[in-house]
């Protein structure tokens, strides 16, 4: 209980009350959450990413078995979401949703501060590659099974390359494998942009939770989404990596990710090809209110078990 309480208080708390700012805030100052994420997608983010890879400790290898984890877990995840679906027999169109809900974590605005809280910022690594590799995965997987048919499906593809978040994880990968070290000039600016994506990235989805309108409470469909996100997910992903042989730091951070809340970005195809929306976005302000226990006992089972 300890253990719990100290992970609570100095990883997951902090986190919560920075996303609790934001949806308390939103209200008064109604600031304008599209530009928010502008700022975060093509500024921020970039900056980050292409500071933290280039810069890290860890050794240019691991983004190939992190992307093999990554397809591999996605892979099993929307059947099994799907799957349960069916074996309730719920309205078919909750099918591709749920198993693209219990897929898509949000390891980009909540898994990168949890890592940077929780493991330190050399496995950063880790987590960028996950962000990038789990993007492109919902907008070209995730769009194929969203989009009806008969509809323009290539042509919304094409989003994951659309803002600078793969350009970026490229970028910063290709200076790490080729030890090119940016000149201060270049690289202190990118510090201090990339430095304030922790705090913003939190308001932001604090401000997406306060400004959310299109919810719905459907008790079985959130339960089970609830029970797929937080346990089955995390569960599975720990096997896998058992299977792989991944290390124990690698095991307990991919475990993490796969613990996050919903992420915020499947909400826009949901509304895009009106495919659940009520119950994603209601999906995504509930787990993410859950996340700092089921998180904090992740980290907890992986300090202990892993």
């Amino acid at each position: 209980m300890a253990l719990f309480v100290d992970i609570l208080t100095r990883v997951t708390l902090p986190i919560i009350i920075v996303i609790a700012l934001g949806w308390l805030l939103q209200p008064k100052l109604k600031l304008d959450i599209g530009t928010l994420n502008r700022v975060q997608v093509y500024v921020v983010m970039p900056a980050f990413l292409i500071h933290f890879l280039s810069g890290g400790k860890q050794p240019i290898s691991v983004v190939w078995t992190v992307a093999y984890f990554g397809v591999a877990l996605f892979m099993i995840l929307i059947p099994l979401g799907w799957l349960m679906v069916i074996i309730l027999r719920r309205r078919a169109s909750l099918g591709p949703m749920m198993g693209l809900g219990t897929a898509y974590a949000n390891v980009g605005f909540f898994g990168m501060p949890v890592t940077q809280l929780a493991f330190g910022p050399d496995h950063l690594i880790y987590m960028s590659v996950m962000t990038a590799l789990t993007t492109t995965l919902i907008c070209t997987a995730g769009v194929w099974l969203l989009a009806p048919h008969g509809g323009s499906k290539l042509a919304k593809l094409r989003i994951a390359f659309e803002t600078p978040l793969i350009p970026s994880v490229a970028v910063g990968l290709a200076l790490k494998g080729g030890g090119v070290e940016l000149p201060a000039v270049v690289s202190q600016p990118m510090q201090l942009i990339g430095s304030i994506f922790t705090p913003l990235a939190l308001y932001t989805l604090g401000a997406q939770i306060s400004a959310a309108r299109n919810l719905k409470l459907e008790w079985v469909p959130q339960i089970l989404i609830i029970v797929l996100k937080f346990l089955a997910a995390p569960a599975l992903a720990w096997w896998l990596c058992l299977q792989m042989g991944l290390p124990s730091d690698v095991t307990q951070l991919l475990v993490v990710a796969a613990a996050t809340p919903v992420g915020v970005l499947i909400t826009i195809f949901a509304a895009e090809y009106k495919t659940e929306p009520e119950f994603i976005s209601t999906a995504v302000v509930i787990t993410t209110i859950l996340s700092p226990i089921f998180v904090t006992a992740w980290i907890m089972a992986g300090r202990l078990y892993m």
